[in-house]
């Protein structure tokens, strides 16, 4: 009865984040702006197939599962930066800091087009004219053990997307949670809603146009402006679990799974495993079920302790992305005293 009574706060939060979640009936393939917001951040997740969803090993759990910042322990700063596809690039900052009363985070994700040549129907081929796009999301997370055991956090942030002299906002929150049972070595339940919040429209010069007048025997022009309408971001749910498989002195393997069901696209699945060596070293894999493209993943990470500065940790993660170039993502994190 114990156990039901911590685990009833988490029930109850999964049944609500999954009725609204349903209540989304029809297909929305293709219909979500902001999908930078989809793109796994961390090393450490991404080699583990982003099945990260209870993790809780820096402060890349703020994207994950802002619930599972209260675990880290210590203050946590990373770094990350993504080689994307098309020769794109994603930079993802992210601190967080415990107090007394609970944990604080504040974490950065910025996506950068580099150049590209703008092209119109009438000239296919390139107008001269060189343009870029970015998105961005800034968050402000907080978060709090309700137990020994329980662990409820949410996450504020902000979203922009440029294109040329176009740009949208939008306001969005996460909220999640992590469970640590008390058999099969703490198997931990995390449960994670992500992007729920306003949508995008685009709003800009680049859409003050002239339009000719139909019928006219001059051609004349007036002023227009084009309409945009507001699409909505990309709304997902999360339930994973995780545990020790081996755990001994010196060696421990750590094995997780998530679900994911999101607005957009069917449900996806996400397996991984990390193998840690005398707490130095780690070696990482995952899998991801049910993806257009992308499949498994590699990646390793080594950590050291400086003293009176804490834990350096340096982590890769490579991604097979199929037909598409292979993804590689590198993070620098440090765990202060």
């Amino acid at each position: 009865m114990k156990v039901i009574k911590q685990l009833l706060p988490l029930i109850l939060l999964a049944g609500v984040l999954c009725a609204t979640a349903s209540a989304q009936q029809g297909t929305y393939v293709g219909t979500s702006a902001g999908n930078f917001l989809k793109i796994g951040l961390g090393a450490k997740a991404a080699g583990m197939g982003e099945s990260y969803v209870t993790m809780s090993e820096d402060a890349s759990s703020l994207f994950w599962n802002p619930g599972a910042t209260t675990r880290i322990g210590r203050p946590s700063v990373i770094f990350s930066n993504i080689q994307w596809l098309v020769e794109t690039n994603i930079s993802y900052v992210a601190a967080t800091v415990p107090f007394s009363f609970g944990t604080a985070g504040l974490d950065v994700a910025y996506f950068g087009s580099g150049n590209i040549l703008e092209t119109t129907l009438e000239r296919q081929d390139g107008t001269g004219r060189v343009v870029t796009a970015s998105d961005m999301a800034i968050g402000l997370g907080f978060a709090r053990d309700f137990t020994d055991r329980l662990a409820v956090g949410v996450k504020i942030k902000y979203i922009r997307e440029e294109l040329a002299a176009v740009s949208a906002d939008a306001f969005a929150f996460d909220i999640g949670s992590v469970f640590t049972t008390s058999f099969l070595n703490d198997l931990k339940l995390g449960i994670a809603f992500s992007n729920f919040g306003t949508g995008l429209r685009f709003d800009g010069r680049e859409l003050l146009v002239s339009h000719v007048v139909p019928g006219s025997p001059t051609g004349k022009q007036v002023p227009a402006e084009l309409q945009t309408e507001s699409w909505p971001l990309p709304l997902f749910f999360r339930f994973g679990v995780s545990t020790d498989v081996v755990k001994i002195e010196g060696l421990n393997v750590h094995a997780a799974y998530t679900i994911t069901d999101s607005r957009d696209y069917g449900d996806r699945h996400n397996v991984g495993v990390a193998v840690t060596v005398e707490d130095i070293v780690t070696v990482r894999g995952g899998y991801r079920f049910n993806y257009d493209e992308t499949t498994f993943s590699a990646g390793a990470g080594f950590g050291f302790n400086l003293e009176n500065i804490g834990k350096i940790t340096i982590d890769y993660a490579y991604t097979n992305f199929g037909k598409l170039k292979a993804v590689h993502q590198w993070t620098l994190g440090m765990l202060l005293p």
